[in-house]
């Protein structure tokens, strides 16, 4: 019998045709999964490459995430749904604060250049880290910037979604909800939390 994280409900082709950029942190242990299965559904995938801390500079990381997102679409053109995997650190609380810079920089960077300036729809999807002693605050910290974010962005047809993967969740079961989001259906859903955490 197949485990929950082997089990493939969405049917092939389901992603024909949508096009998804995925940016994660240094540390992000489910992108490489999510470009993956996303890629074997239909999507065409680009992923951003890793926007590194810069010590007192913001401006300086924004730059970078813009500079890494706009490669990304060089071969991508477009993106209707933006996937971070938020994973800059496996640090303590002291890192949620640069967590939450990177993640916000990448995930701006891409909705400007991807869907926000042209006024098309879009999609945005933040992964917290599954384990560590950051994975509850970030995941908190996330659901909070995927609920702004559905509002101020609702008249751009923007939605967003945190997810809370556990210790248990394995990077196919992201990957699957990942590609859910990004299909159809995954359009009624915007400013939530989908807590993949179980109640262990």
């Amino acid at each position: 019998m197949a485990s929950p994280g082997d089990r493939k409900p969405l049917r092939p082709g389901l992603l024909e045709g949508a096009s998804v950029l995925v940016g994660a942190g240094s540390a992000g242990p489910f992108a490489g999964e999510i470009e993956r299965r996303l890629s074997e559904l239909g999507a065409r995938v680009a992923r951003v490459g890793t926007v590194t801390p810069v010590e007192g500079d913001a401006a300086a990381e924004e730059q970078l995430a813009e500079r890494e997102v706009a490669r990304a679409l060089e071969t991508l053109g477009e993106a209707r749904l933006v996937a971070v995997d938020a994973a800059w650190s496996e640090g303590g609380e002291e890192e949620l604060e640069q967590t939450m810079r990177l993640t916000w920089a990448v995930t701006r960077a891409a909705a400007n250049a991807a869907f926000l300036d042209p006024g098309r729809e879009g999609r945005i999807v933040l992964v917290a880290p599954g384990s560590g002693e950051l994975a509850a605050s970030a995941a908190a910290a996330l659901e909070n910037l995927a609920r702004t974010l559905s509002i101020e962005w609702a008249r751009h047809g923007v939605t967003s979604v945190a997810l809370a993967p556990g210790p248990q969740t394995g990077p196919g079961e992201v990957a699957e909800v990942v590609a859910y989001l990004a299909s159809p259906a995954g359009a009624y859903l915007s400013g939530t939390l989908l807590d993949l955490r179980g109640s262990g």
